[in-house]
């Protein structure tokens, strides 16, 4: 703690005896002795705890493999077309909606650095909390991953879409009831499902892309939702040899951890399918020129599918999740 940190904490104990004289007393110190009981305790009690996060996390990005390597690549081409729409965000050539008649402002560039960074940085927000032990937590994060996926694949489907997106309201209530209207979770989700249904993926597993989606819904709900028993299995996660530690709150590593990356690596998997589709297709990303031009992004795509189809069906053999069809 800096000296100056330590001088707030100070102050605010010595504020503390004089507003609660009785609490004071009873812990039989001062208030600078208080103080510095509390400074002791973050340093050696949470610095306890951050050391045992640090060590979680050296462990588990090997112990998750080959999954970590999935989910890696699948972030890098997130990241890649972040830092793709970055550098051309004020260039004259639009990277979306080539031909359409749009306002100026914002950029359609723009528009796409923008999600696609949201995008890339609730990815990496994820994969902290799953490589630190924190499966459930974890799980609550991807919904952010989703909805924001979600809402890039209807920005690139929909030019209705994209206009909807770019409009904004001074007066809050009016911002509230255009989302709800228009771009609330329930209602992009819809929206992709019936783009699934008007020009559905082919994928090489026995489950169709909607199929995944509502599989993956339910995988996350099990823990966002108020469950009771969702929330004790979160308290007391377990290690890959199926123990929980007494001090449960420090989270840990696990089978649970496993699942979790595997369904959302499935999520992932059919999004990038549809974003490249549309790319390509609706937004002209084949006449694009530059280094390895866009087809690198293409060939890691491909490369992305052999990872997934050499690793994924062996998982779901060895571990049948409730609820999930075999891949």
């Amino acid at each position: 703690m800096e000296p100056e940190e330590y001088e707030l904490l100070k102050a605010a104990c010595e504020a503390t005896a004089a507003s609660h004289p009785d609490l004071q007393r009873s812990q039989r110190e001062s208030p600078d002795e208080s103080a510095k009981s509390i400074e002791d305790e973050i340093s050696g009690f949470l610095g306890a705890i951050w050391q045992d996060r640090k060590t979680v996390y050296d462990s588990a990005e090997q112990a998750l493999q080959p999954l970590c390597l999935l989910y890696d690549l699948a972030l890098l081409q997130v990241c890649d077309l972040s830092h793709f729409g970055l550098k051309n965000a004020h260039h004259r050539s639009r990277v979306i909606w080539p031909e359409a008649q749009l306002p100026v402002q914002p950029s359609p560039n723009a528009v796409f650095y923008v999600l696609a960074s949201n995008l890339a940085q609730s990815m990496q927000a994820f994969r902290l909390l799953v490589l630190h032990g924190f499966e459930g937590q974890a799980r609550a994060a991807f919904r952010g991953v989703i909805e924001t996926a979600d809402l890039l694949i209807m920005v690139l489907a929909s030019e209705a879409t994209y206009r909807e997106f770019i409009k904004s309201f001074e007066d809050p209530n009016e911002s509230y009831k255009h989302w709800r209207s228009h771009l609330s979770p329930s209602k992009i989700r819809a929206a992709v499902s019936l783009l699934e249904d008007d020009d559905p993926l082919s994928i090489p597993i026995d489950q169709t892309p909607n199929e995944v989606r509502k599989d993956m819904y339910q995988w996350l709900s099990n823990f966002v939702h108020v469950n009771f028993v969702a929330h004790i299995v979160a308290a007391h996660p377990e290690d890959f040899a199926g123990n929980s530690r007494p001090l449960a709150m420090l989270g840990d590593v696990g089978e649970a951890s496993r699942a979790t990356l595997a369904h959302g690596l499935l999520y992932l998997w059919i999004t990038l399918l549809r974003i490249e589709k549309l790319l390509w297709e609706q937004h002209c990303w084949k006449g694009f020129r530059g280094k390895r031009s866009r087809k690198w992004f293409k060939y890691r795509c491909r490369a992305l599918d052999e990872l997934f189809l050499s690793y994924l069906p062996t998982y779901w053999e060895k571990n049948p999740v409730a609820g999930t069809q075999s891949i």
